[in-house]
């Protein structure tokens, strides 16, 4: 007789065993499934964000500032053919309230220590004029060729400029989201 009770104890603890691990496995596959529901949702806006950025920032009115430790030294406006006097107006960088952030598409404030060590040196001895010329050549050849979104990006990721009007391509990367 003891050993029925024991059978049907073991067969028993069995069944709620292969319950339980059905019920665990059902919740990990649940949690599963809204992670990935949530990355693929997340992908698809970034995405979105980067195309919309793709599409306009060539054709918007954007400013891109070099910036010396809160400083700003020279910039330029994409469009319009404005050209702001940034270090007339502004002895320190605005924050990031400022009007100027909401005046331009996007607005790249880029730091000084990212460019070339001979750019750097000759931004030293340059006239302001000659500061401009070669901070917009910089831009237009390091920053805006090629696949340019990606290589912004990539910039902003690794420090080398900031981006106003935070985005998800910008500061809310899946390299935030993601491990």
């Amino acid at each position: 007789m003891s050993t029925v009770v024991w059978i049907l104890a073991i067969i028993i603890a069995a069944v709620l065993l292969l319950k339980f691990l059905g019920k665990m496995l059902s919740f990990i596959l649940s949690a599963v499934g809204i992670v990935t529901v949530v990355w693929l949702v997340i992908i698809g806006l970034r995405y979105l964000d980067e195309s919309d950025m793709r599409n306009n920032l060539l054709e918007s009115n954007s400013l891109f500032v070099l910036d010396d430790g809160g400083s700003p030294i020279t910039g330029f406006a994409t469009k319009e053919g404005f050209v702001p006097d940034i270090n007339e107006a502004y002895e320190e960088m605005p924050d990031s309230s400022s009007d100027i952030y909401q005046t331009y598409y996007k607005v790249f404030v880029v730091k000084k220590e990212a460019l070339p060590e001979k750019i750097a040196l000759m931004m030293e001895v340059s006239d302001d004029e000659d500061k401009l010329n070669m901070f917009r050549h910089y831009v237009d050849n390091n920053l805006l060729q090629g696949n340019f979104t990606t290589r912004l990006i990539e910039a902003e990721q690794e420090g080398k400029l900031d981006v106003y009007k935070e985005t998800l391509a910008f500061k809310h990367g899946l390299k935030d989201l993601l491990p």
